[in-house]
């Protein structure tokens, strides 16, 4: 009997939720960006991915990830990291960093320091000069050493310029004797490895046999990651022998990591963001006074009122009203926009406030001494100071209740999002009898 009527009254409701829905998807965005949640949600991902905050700084200070994002102009001011990183640029970064931690994880690199402090006791400038020219040449040779193959031949070369270097360089030699060993532990795996490699007649090439030795640097400092990487590789060796071949499917494998990792992301984002919303569509409620429950009293109760709301909602399902913009402006234009487009509907929105007297007691919005009361000081138009409050607040408990109800609805609401309410309301608006646009016809025949 009443189907007609409450047709009415769900598509104003809908076209209500869907205007509130705009805004604060709007808020949502201007707050994501200016506190750039996706990017340090990404940066979490990736730090747990790489499971090293100084691995984390390289990946993000790499050229190849630099270029995403624009450094800050001051020093001091905090960096806006990317909020999107392809997967082809990790999967590349990534595979560069394993690269170079072979090179910057070797024992004689971490030995440096030490071979430094031992050098300075040399008396002559000179001579502590040529000193550390000559480390510094061992440590290239150690640095290429993967191009080499890394075979025993290479291996025992380096050892051999290290006992020339002790002999020549007594003060050195301290260090190098506790060198020699861990060269051995370093290095011995891989070169077995590439040894097994030759024997199958597989290509390594020079690229891989870098990689691996960085994943073996990995294994004492990162054990987490060379494990994650080693798993990756063995994926691609399974079925690729040609080195260039081999780099490019490694680099593919870690590009689906990342990609199944910001899935995960994903998902993990949209749950933050509608709690986000809910907060923020609660906020814009309590702020302008959106009750749903009231809402849906007065249109039931005014058939006028339900005419005007649903002839607004017809024009606003029309392709050309559906392709609003939704700009990320400040929060107070956003509000002021909401507010002017929910008086347009003539539904009793917003709160109301009326003088009062105050019997000789002082108004005050913070009432903490003896004789003030709450309340907004004004004057009137004779210039007199008058005391205002809220005139449209619930009388009691159970009033309290429904319009925190309500409030919470219209909150839920603004929550799903515009286009899950526009589509609705455009289902609502068909249904009600405006029937198919002649142009949405199908042809027959």
């Amino acid at each position: 009997m009443y189907l007609q009527e409450i047709l009415e009254v769900a598509i104003g409701l809908v076209f209500v939720w869907l205007v509130l829905s705009v805004a604060t998807m709007s808020l949502k965005e201007w707050l994501g960006n200016l506190l750039n949640l996706r990017g340090k949600d990404m940066e979490k991902v990736i730090a747990q991915m790489l499971n090293s905050d100084d691995m984390t700084r390289q990946f993000y200070t790499h050229p190849l990830i630099a270029d995403l994002y624009k450094q800050p102009d001051t020093p001091g001011k905090k960096t806006r990291l990317p909020s999107y990183i392809p997967a082809n640029k990790f999967g590349a970064t990534l595979f560069s960093l394993v690269v170079q931690a072979g090179t910057d994880n070797s024992p004689l690199r971490a030995m440096t320091g030490q071979i430094n402090q031992q050098l300075a006791s040399i008396q002559s400038p000179e001579q502590q000069k040529l000193a550390k020219a000559d480390w510094n040449a061992i440590l290239e040779t150690a640095k290429n050493l993967a191009a080499s193959g890394l075979g025993t031949t290479a291996l025992d070369s380096l050892k051999l310029q290290l006992q020339v270097y002790g002999e020549k360089y007594p003060e050195a030699k301290p260090s190098l004797d506790v060198l020699a060993p861990q060269m051995d532990a370093y290095y011995g795996q891989f070169v077995q490895e590439q040894r097994a490699a030759v024997a199958s007649g597989a290509d390594t090439g020079l690229v891989m046999r870098q990689f691996r030795l960085g994943l073996l640097a990995l294994q004492k400092t990162n054990p987490r990651l060379s494990r994650s990487v080693t798993a990756i590789l063995r994926q691609a060796d399974g079925s690729i022998l040609r080195a260039d071949q081999l780099v490019a499917t490694t680099r593919v494998n870690l590009e689906s990591w990342f990609n199944d990792a910001m899935d995960r992301l994903s998902g993990t984002y949209k749950r933050k963001t509608q709690v986000t919303a809910f907060i923020i569509g609660l906020i814009l409620a309590l702020l302008l006074n959106v009750d749903s429950i009231s809402v849906a009293t007065s249109l039931w109760r005014e058939p006028t009122l339900r005419q005007a709301i649903i002839a607004q909602a017809q024009s606003y399902t029309l392709p050309a009203a559906s392709q609003g913009s939704t700009a990320t402006v400040s929060p107070l234009q956003n509000i002021l926009a909401l507010e002017t487009q929910l008086q347009a509907l003539n539904i009793p929105f917003g709160w109301t406030f009326a003088s009062f007297n105050t019997a000789g007691h002082q108004c005050s919005l913070l009432p903490i001494k003896a004789g003030q009361i709450w309340g907004i000081p004004s004057r009137d138009s004779q210039a007199q100071p008058v005391c205002l409050r809220f005139s449209n607040l619930p009388p009691d408990s159970i009033s309290w209740l429904v319009k925190l109800l309500g409030m919470l609805m219209t909150a839920a609401a603004a929550a799903q999002g515009a286009p899950f309410w526009f589509d609705i309301l455009g289902k609502l608006v068909n249904v009600r009898g405006t029937g198919t646009n002649p142009s949405e016809q199908q042809p027959v025949g």
